[in-house]
């Protein structure tokens, strides 16, 4: 009985597909959407959130960065088209940089990959299709919050790199992993502001 192939995974054939376009020549980011195609939305989210998964957070880059993801978040809720500006979507985009955030976001892939797979569907229908378009957007504005403060970023970031992996992949698993890290990332900023409260009285009578 002749081996079935693994079938393989859409992000990583979209992938392969912007390599072989930047080989050829410079690749605009219209380009890159019309290769994702319908995919378009969430490939944008997966490639701007990836600077941000890590504890350091980046302020002068994630408040532009937060704002176009929950922006694109509120498109792809409205069934729109992805948005950015004329001269961005035409804009030629460096191919050295282009291949290695390409090269990155495959790698990382590959290695959740085993893990993802098409499932509970049902987390795609009403109403959890807004709640999490609320989550993700919601998360795209605390991303956007110019807080130097460790993990400041990465609490939102990887709420939001579920959800991305959720609708390139349609792994409901990943709808579930994006509700609760946003959990996770309301507990932070609530102790995050209770911290800050607590500590505002006495900075001001230090101060007086």
């Amino acid at each position: 009985m002749p081996q079935v192939s693994p079938q393989k995974s859409p992000l990583l054939d979209h992938f392969e597909k912007i390599e072989d376009h930047c080989r050829k020549g410079h690749i605009s980011m219209k380009e890159i959407f019309e290769i994702f195609g319908t995919d378009g939305h969430s490939v944008l989210i997966f490639f701007l959130i990836l600077p941000f998964l890590q504890p350091v957070p980046i302020p002068g880059l994630s408040t532009p960065l937060g704002l176009l993801i929950a922006l694109v978040t509120g498109f792809s809720y409205l069934q729109k088209p992805p948005w950015l500006p004329v001269r961005w979507m035409n804009h030629q985009l460096p191919t050295n940089t282009v291949l290695k955030i390409n090269e990155g976001s495959e790698k990382l892939f590959q290695k959740v990959s085993k893990f993802i797979h098409p499932r509970w569907s049902v987390l795609f229908k009403e109403p959890f299709r807004t709640i999490t378009a609320i989550v993700i957007i919601l998360n795209g504005l605390l991303l956007a919050l110019p807080l130097p403060i460790p993990f400041s970023n990465a609490f939102p970031a990887w709420s939001i790199f579920f959800y991305a992996l959720a609708e390139l992949e349609d792994d409901g698993l990943f709808i579930l992993l994006a509700y609760i890290q946003a959990i996770a990332c309301l507990l932070y900023f609530s102790a995050l502001i209770f911290s800050l409260e607590s500590a505002l009285p006495v900075v001001l009578k230090y101060f007086n």
